[in-house]
């Protein structure tokens, strides 16, 4: 299972909404931060937020831990990616079987990148879910703070 820190910004009657909390870093610049990271911050819009499941009691400001199953990611991706590439390609050597030429190819190709895009939209992702409480301990750990 994959897992990430976050915060809780709002509940939700179908689960809560998070915004992911950032790692402090590996520490080697000393706190002034990495020009990687600085890179990073110049392109970044505002934070995201992410509706997530959740069982546990919570109110916004709760740091907690979310996690999604191995492999959904991967799963997601091919289905949003691959499976309408795939179509494109089916349905332009498709075309190009019953007529040969590029009207046809590029007609075949249209139609299976739309039937991509609808068996795509079609699909539902796995949601990520909380796992449990942030340890605030371990968390002012992390950040160097003492206990």
């Amino acid at each position: 299972m994959l897992e990430q820190t976050a915060e809780v910004v709002k509940t939700a009657a179908d689960g809560i909404w998070v915004q992911a909390v950032e790692p402090s870093g590996c520490g080697t610049c000393g706190g002034q931060g990495c020009a990687s990271r600085r890179i990073t911050e110049m392109f970044q819009r505002k934070p995201r937020h992410f509706l997530v499941d959740c069982d546990l009691s919570l109110s916004p400001g709760d740091r907690v831990v979310v996690g999604i199953a191995r492999g959904s990611v991967l799963r997601s991706a091919l289905r949003a990616y691959g499976l309408p590439l795939g179509l494109m390609l089916a349905g332009a050597l498709l075309a190009q079987a019953v007529q040969p030429g590029d009207g046809p190819a590029v007609v075949g190709m249209l139609l299976g990148g739309v039937a991509g895009w609808l068996a795509a939209r079609g699909g539902r992702a796995a949601r990520p879910v909380v796992l449990r409480r942030e340890d605030v301990k371990l968390f002012h750990m992390r950040k160097g703070e003492p206990r």
